[in-house]
């Protein structure tokens, strides 16, 4: 059984995919992981490039796109997660759903699978998105939309009183 169990979703996306992959595969620490990619029906050689470059890769080819969901649940089905607290006995004990146009540091998911013993009453985690140029990519959280967020965010206040979120400290 492996400690991790990676699923990518890809559709058309060849260099991110790559690119991707290098860096999940440059992965360091002490723990064990599964990639598979699943191709959602791509026609720029996606999965072709998947098989030449990255041989230790599962490949899931979809012959339709069928969405994000669809795609991912073939990953979860491969990896031994049926659904319904159905899980084979070789599943990975934690699966990460990534984007293709994800790049990985090298001790992240090493960190995430630390994180995730260390926390038995924790779930489900999302990790901090970083930009290129360092800074916090917003889309990493999302708060409820109420009135009272959108107030906050259309006049400006937000941006006056950031929340621990904003500063990169864990809540």
């Amino acid at each position: 059984m492996h400690d991790l169990g990676v699923i990518i979703l890809n559709w058309n996306t060849v260099d991110f995919l790559r690119r991707c992959l290098q860096t999940v595969l440059a992965s360091e620490g002490d723990f064990t992981y599964q990639v598979v990619v699943v191709d959602n029906a791509s026609t720029d050689g996606s999965a072709e490039m998947v098989r030449r470059e990255f041989p230790t890769v599962q490949v899931i080819i979809s012959e339709t796109n069928d969405g994000y969901p669809y795609g991912n649940n073939l990953g979860l089905k491969a990896l031994g997660f049926r659904g319904k607290g159905n899980v084979a006995l070789d599943a990975p004990r934690y699966a990460l759903l990534l984007n293709p146009d994800t790049e990985v540091p090298p001790d992240a998911l090493w960190q995430m699978a630390q994180f995730m013993d260390s926390r038995p009453d924790v779930g489900i985690a999302g990790p901090k998105l970083i930009l290129e140029d360092g800074s916090l990519d917003k889309a990493c959280r999302r708060g409820f939309p109420t009135p009272l967020v959108s107030f906050y965010h259309f006049s400006k206040l937000a941006k006056l009183f950031p929340t621990a979120r904003d500063s990169g400290a864990i809540i």
